[in-house]
Parts: C-alpha cells; sequence; structure tokens
C-alpha cells in the first residue's frame, strides 16, 4: 500500500521570518555559531529550532542539546523543546534516557552536562553531527573544546555546527567570539528589539522598571563592555582601560607573591613597576623553597633590567596560611641576596659611579613585607579588615595603572565583591565564595590568585623591625 507523505508546516510555532537575526544566524555557514546578548532576543528558539533542522536536513543525525545542569535545562530548555518539536515528527521520546528518535533516524540526546568539573566525560562516548549549549557562559573553555571533538559522526554529506546561545559575560566566549578573528567563528548579537513580534508588548517597559542601568546595556542592549554588578570591586570599563594604558615606567620597584594553598590554586609572582604591572610568573603547586627561589631569581632579573639602577626593592607576601614558610625563608637569606644583589648592581655601573658607591658605603636593601589579609585596618572605620583595604586601595588605582593583558585576570578581578557591614565597614566577600563563581568559568576551578597577586603588589605594605633607609651615606 502507497502512502501518501504528509507536509508538515513547522512555521506555526517558529517562524524565523518574524526575527532577521534568527535568518542570520540559521544562514551563517561557520561551524561555531553564537547567537548572544539580550535577554528576550529569541536565543533559544534560535537554537532549538537550529538542532531540529538540521535532524531533518541530515537523517540519522545525532544532535546534543544540553545546558549546564538539569533543573536548569528541565525548568527553561525543555518546555521550548517540547513545544517546538511537532509529535508527528517523533517516533519515540524516553523521557528516563532523555533521548528522541525521530521518524527519519534522527536522534536528540538532551539534559544537563554536570554540576561537576569532570561530568562532560560523561557525554563523549557520544559520536554527533550538532552540539548546542544553552546559556555557554556556565560552561568552561574546556567543556566547549572537549564537546567539540565529538563533531565526527558519520553520515553522507553531513555538515557539523557546534550552537551557543549566551548573555553577555566574561571569560572565553567574548575572547573566542568577540575580541579575536577565528576561523569558522560568528557571533551574531541578540536583541529584543529583533524580536518584538515574538514577544509580550510591555516586555522592554518592564525589564527597563526593574534592571539598573548597567543591566539594561548588557542585558537589554547586549552590550558587552557594561558586564558587572553594582556589587563588583572593580569596574570592567576601568579594567579594560587599564590594559589599553601605557604607565611610565618608575619606582617603586615591588613583587607581590600569592602561594598556592590547595589544589588547582596557582602560585603568582607579580612585578609592580611604579603603575605597570607585569605577571612574572604563574604555576600550580606548594614547593616553598621552590617558590623563594623563582622570587629571588625575579629579583636579579629585575636589578639586570634596571642596569644598575635599582637600588631597593619590596617583596609582598601573602603571609597567611603556606606563605608564612616562603616569608621564613626568605628573611634567613635577605642578608645574603643584600650582598650578592649589591655586588651584582656595582657590575652593572659604570667603573667610576661603581667606585664612588662603594667608598660610600652602598648596599642594596631588600624588604620582606608579610600580607595578613584578616589583620585589623588601618582606617577601621571604613574598612572591616586589612584585604577589604588593599582591595579598595587597588580600585582607587584603576584609573592610572597599566594591567598585563591577561584574560584570568580580568575574569578573576570581576569575580571578587562588596558590601557594607552593619558597622559601615566596606568588606569584601570571602574567598570561598569567589573560588565557587569562578569555578563556573575557568578551566581549572575556581582561585582569584592572579588577582589577589597583583593586589598585593600594589599594596602599601608596612614592615615593622625593618630599617627605613635604603642606603648608606
Amino acid at each position: 500500500m502507497n502512502v501518501e507523505p504528509v507536509t508538515i508546516d513547522l512555521s506555526t510555532r517558529y517562524d524565523p521570518r518574524r526575527n532577521k537575526r534568527q535568518m542570520v544566524f540559521h544562514a551563517a555557514p561557520e561551524i561555531y555559531k553564537l547567537y548572544g546578548g539580550a535577554m528576550g532576543g529569541g536565543k533559544t528558539a534560535a537554537i532549538i529550532n537550529e538542532g531540529i533542522q538540521l535532524s531533518f536536513d541530515y537523517p540519522g543525525n545525532f544532535g546534543l542539546l544540553v545546558r549546564k545542569t538539569w533543573p536548569s535545562f528541565r525548568d527553561t530548555t525543555l518546555p521550548q523543546l517540547e513545544y517546538f518539536l511537532d509529535r508527528r515528527l517523533v517516533k519515540s521520546w524516553n523521557l528516563t534516557s532523555k533521548l528522541i528518535e525521530l521518524m527519519n533516524g534522527s536522534r536528540i540526546r538532551y539534559g544537563g552536562l554536570g554540576d561537576d568539573p569532570d561530568d562532560w566525560r560523561n557525554w563523549m562516548s557520544g559520536e554527533y553531527g550538532w552540539i548546542a549549549l544553552e546559556q555557554a557562559e556556565d560552561f568552561t573553555e574546556e567543556e566547549f573544546r572537549m564537546l567539540a571533538t565529538r563533531l565526527r559522526l558519520k553520515v553522507p554529506g553531513i555538515r557539523y555546527f557546534f550552537l551557543l546561545s549566551c548573555n553577555p559575560s566574561l571569560g572565553w566566549l567574548k575572547d573566542r567570539f568577540i575580541m579575536s578573528n577565528q576561523p569558522d567563528h560568528v557571533f551574531i548579537p541578540a536583541l529584543p528589539e529583533d524580536n518584538l513580534e515574538n514577544l509580550p508588548p510591555d516586555y522592554i517597559a518592564r525589564m527597563e522598571a526593574v534592571l539598573d542601568e548597567n543591566q539594561k546595556k548588557a542585558l537589554l542592549k547586549g552590550d558587552w563592555d557594561a558586564i558587572g554588578e553594582p556589587d563588583n570591586v572593580y569596574s570592567y570599563h576601568k579594567v579594560s582601560a587599564s590594559i589599553k594604558r601605557k604607565a611610565t615606567v618608575l619606582e617603586p620597584v615591588e613583587i607581590g607573591v600569592d602561594v598556592a594553598r590547595q589544589g588547582d590554586d596557582e602560585t603568582v609572582i607579580v612585578v609592580r613597576k611604579g603603575l605597570k604591572v607585569e605577571i612574572r610568573k604563574h604555576y600550580r603547586g606548594h614547593d616553598l623553597m621552590a617558590t623563594t627561589g623563582q622570587i629571588w631569581i625575579i629579583a636579579a632579573d629585575l636589578i639586570k633590567e634596571y642596569r644598575g639602577e635599582l637600588l631597593k626593592l619590596k617583596i609582598k607576601v601573602d603571609a597567611d596560611g603556606l606563605g608564612a614558610g616562603v616569608v621564613d625563608r626568605l628573611n634567613e637569606q635577605r642578608k645574603e641576596k643584600e650582598e650578592r644583589f649589591t655586588e651584582l648592581v656595582l657590575s652593572l655601573m659604570p667603573e667610576k659611579r661603581a667606585n664612588e658607591l662603594k667608598e660610600r658605603g652602598f648596599k642594596v636593601k631588600v624588604e620582606i613585607a608579610e600580607i595578613h589579609g584578616a589583620a585589623k585596618a588601618r582606617d577601621t572605620l571604613r574598612f572591616k579588615n586589612r584585604r577589604a583595604e588593599i582591595h579598595w586601595a587597588l580600585r582607587e588605582l584603576q584609573d592610572d595603572i597599566e594591567l598585563p593583558d591577561d584574560r584570568e585576570l580580568l575574569t578573576q578581578l570581576m569575580a571578587i565583591k562588596y558590601k557594607v557591614n552593619s558597622a559601615g565597614q566596606i568588606e569584601i566577600e570571602a574567598k570561598e565564595d569567589i573560588k565557587k563563581r569562578l569555578g563556573k568559568q575557568r578551566e581549572h576551578g575556581g582561585s582569584p590568585d592572579r588577582a589577589e597577586a597583583v593586589i598585593y603588589a600594589l599594596a602599601p605594605a608596612e614592615t615593622p623591625g625593618q630599617p627605613k633607609i635604603w642606603r648608606a651615606g
């Protein structure tokens, strides 16, 4: 018996002709397509329907549609998937295994990638023709890269696509799709004004009534430079400007060190030359003697860079936890290093000047300063502790300093928040809370190590009991 083919009009539920940005997204030939920006731009609808279309363009295709967690998928993406996928196209829908089989033999796997850092490995056994990440800012770049290796399903004539949606965010998405020109990558901005036919008439007005000015720019206008919240310690605009700034290299010359405490934390060594900041070393590991050695190597390099003009140097170390051991070892070696650095400085000077300094009893002075975040602030009326005070010192330098162009540093600085407590003091949120927030963005877990080393390098630090005179004479 011959069965007449049935034509199903899917445009009754989704018609991208009502949103030109969606049409651009669907037509883009690039493999990696990011559709993002503002809320209400029709991102989820576009992602889902692109996946459905690819499943029918290539019979036997296998697609993966995920959000970071199952609850977020269940509450937001699943209702739209159920709405847009016409049941007449579905052969079976297994709610337990979260697998849809279509009439043409294509399949769609869906769900949450997982809460734990290694959960993405559970999805690595499949071979897919298309992959879609909803709210891709919740994923790490490592998860994106590893999933991309699974785009290798063998179907005649297939074209592979990796689809992503997002709101404006810091980190790898902005760097990969907006700030750099990666091959086969495209970013299509989504705005609610492009999607008016699919939104309630008062949607934009209601959002404008509840969002602050910065949120309006980011979430209604899709402005990636407006990222940040009112309780951020550091301004995204100002930090971005400081990365582009060229500050004059002057004194003081100081080294800031954040010593790794556990797991994937980094040990970071930062150099401050006047208002110019450089990250000199970052690595994972807890060998305190090796860290001490690296600090002295960087100190010697600085003396060489200044061609004998560096006569004083301050080393500031987070002395809470393992950093205390580094401080102790630095202090044990300080006098010997001062003698060696004095010899090095004199060797780099013209002979006449070197002889003059020898006669005057010149000696390079190295100051070792401990930083204790929980210590009492100098200004106890304004700050809860020393940690809040030194963070605020960096905040007040944002308009003048030059920071390194380091994506991880920018992400870390933007993850640090503050509040004003009941005593009217500025208080920086607990480091554990910052680490949890960063853990959603970084490939190796989250800890603001680079940010804190920069803060230490720029922090005013007293060193009781050490001489304040830098050279004799």
